[in-house]
């Protein structure tokens, strides 16, 4: 790990395993910053603060912002799942680097600002690490939230929650109408009401916006 110093700060370059090593660490709260339209499949960072998640009593938030409506290679899949799993998902008040904060105390950077494949830069006790830790958990404006207003889970009939389980699964439509029993054209009506209620723009949107809410349990 080689060291950069300065006056007023001290950052470390690092390798996946200490990036690991850092979030392992964490004794209260791992916030996660992703890019829009960066993975979450087979992350350092994903993977690790899983391990931690929930039965060691440290929370993991996640924050990615609402990608745009054209990209193909949009995030919602992955992080419904991370949802279902524990990890709150969060919003984003804008586009960030990828980034771990933990216990607002430790900052890991992923040097080429989308994944940890370049290595990264871990800073301990920064002057700027409360304030980077503000920024990425300040509340969206409500004119750049993609979700709509508040849903209640008992307001869903068990029919609707099964449909949105499927979405966040990214279960193609024939095969979930099937396992439901349901007809092709009935199950995809579902769908285009269910996405209209969420104010979803895609079908993974609206699965993502469901483990967000609660909504699948």
């Amino acid at each position: 790990m080689t060291k950069i110093e300065g006056d007023a700060m001290q950052m470390n370059y690092a390798g996946a395993a200490e990036v690991r090593r850092a979030i392992h660490d964490a004794r209260r709260e791992v916030l996660l910053s992703m890019p829009a339209t960066c993975s979450v499949q087979d992350q350092v960072d994903i993977t690790a603060a899983h391990s931690v998640s929930g039965s060691t009593g440290v929370s993991v938030k996640i924050y990615a912002p609402t990608p745009p409506s054209h990209r193909a290679d949009r995030p919602e899949h992955g992080l419904a799942e991370l949802a279902r799993e524990g990890m709150q998902v969060h919003t984003a008040p804008g586009e960030n680097p990828r980034m771990a904060i933990i216990d607002r105390s430790v900052v890991v950077l992923a040097r080429n600002g989308e994944d940890y494949s370049d290595g990264a830069l871990i800073g301990r006790r920064l002057p700027f690490t409360p304030l980077l830790a503000r920024s990425l958990t300040m509340p969206v404006p409500a004119g750049e939230q993609a979700e709509a207003g508040p849903a209640e889970p008992d307001e869903l009939p068990p029919v609707s929650r099964e449909v949105l389980r499927q979405l966040a699964l990214g279960t193609k439509d024939e095969t979930a109408a099937r396992q439901m029993g349901m007809a092709l054209r009935s199950y995809r009506r579902v769908v285009a009401q269910l996405m209209g209620t969420l104010d979803a723009r895609s079908r993974f949107q609206a699965g993502f916006v469901a483990a967000q809410r609660g909504l699948l349990q």
